[in-house]
């Protein structure tokens, strides 16, 4: 009986290693307007690059149709599973106070191997000062899609 429990538990063990969530955290100099080269891992994902655009443009930039205050972030997946992605954004000034923040992630899909996708961070509620911002904590979490 004893030896039946342990084997179960050792298959459970086993299983759940597969499913751990990966996680980065770090902090840049911030820039508007241009990309900004990253190269954060959490696990086998690598965030690329982000842009902040306050505000966007919806459409061609010379019809000057504003859109929201948002930041695009493109990742890769480099490993062999499909993963859920979550990224927060969190801006501040020189004074060490946050101006602006936001969140983003996989909603109904995933990353596929060997898949580069962008995501949209939209700063809807925290940015009346979010062009005194100097830095930016960029958070990344993933998880494995079952």
């Amino acid at each position: 009986m004893r030896r039946r429990e342990t084997w179960i538990a050792l298959a459970f063990l086993l299983l759940a290693l597969p499913f751990r969530s990966e996680f980065a955290c770090k902090r840049y100099d911030f820039a508007q307007e241009r990309w900004i080269r990253l190269d954060a891992k959490a696990g086998d994902l690598e965030v690329q690059d982000v842009i902040f655009q306050f505000p966007s443009y919806v459409g061609p930039r010379k019809l000057n149709v504003k859109g929201r205050n948002m930041a695009t972030i493109n990742v890769k997946n480099y490993g062999s599973q499909r993963l859920r992605v979550h990224i927060a954004l969190a801006l501040f000034d020189a004074s060490g106070n946050l101006v602006g923040c936001g969140t983003t992630g996989s909603k109904l899909g995933s990353t596929k191997p060997s898949e580069t996708e962008s995501f949209f961070v939209a700063f809807d509620y925290v940015n009346s000062q979010l062009s005194t911002a100097q830095v930016f904590y960029l958070t990344v979490e993933t998880e494995p899609d079952l």
